[in-house]
């Protein structure tokens, strides 16, 4: 019989070293690491880019953020040892992690500054937080890449 008085045993958790932390990344995916989080906040970036841009036409991403973002969705997809002529993949994620989330804090910035004449909407709101989401998880991605 139990302490407990609705009949339910406690499940003790399986110390550190007998934890097969492998097994619970395997279906994961490829947004893991630092690489893969990189590459999903430029999704993030292009997708608010073309909802809340393009379809809804409340709120623009600048050209200078997407144009990293979509260098970093694209770059590793492409065929790693063309990419990686040039210079090493982690190396160029990093750099489009940075470069995203740099413009993403000036974008930032020039939100507040004029937020008087804009942002004005709630679907205008949603989509500058979307954004922001993406450059904030740019930044993290960038920052968990070792070079």
């Amino acid at each position: 019989m139990t302490d407990d008085p609705y009949g339910i045993d406690p499940v003790e958790p399986a110390p550190v070293d007998q934890r097969d932390d492998q097994a619970v990344l395997e279906g994961a995916g490829d947004f893991t690491s630092g690489e893969g989080l990189v590459a999903f906040a430029g999704m993030v970036v292009v997708a608010a880019w073309i909802i809340f841009g393009v379809l809804a036409n409340t709120y623009w991403v600048a050209w200078l953020a997407l144009v990293p973002a979509i260098a970093a969705v694209l770059l590793p997809r492409l065929d790693r040892a063309n990419v990686e002529r040039f210079h090493p993949l982690p190396l160029l994620m990093k750099v489009l992690g940075y470069a995203i989330a740099l413009v993403g804090l000036l974008t930032i910035i020039e939100d507040v500054r004029f937020a008087g004449s804009q942002l004005d909407e709630i679907f205008e709101i949603i989509g500058a937080l979307v954004t922001y989401a993406g450059f904030v998880m740019a930044f993290f991605g960038a920052r968990q890449i070792e070079v």
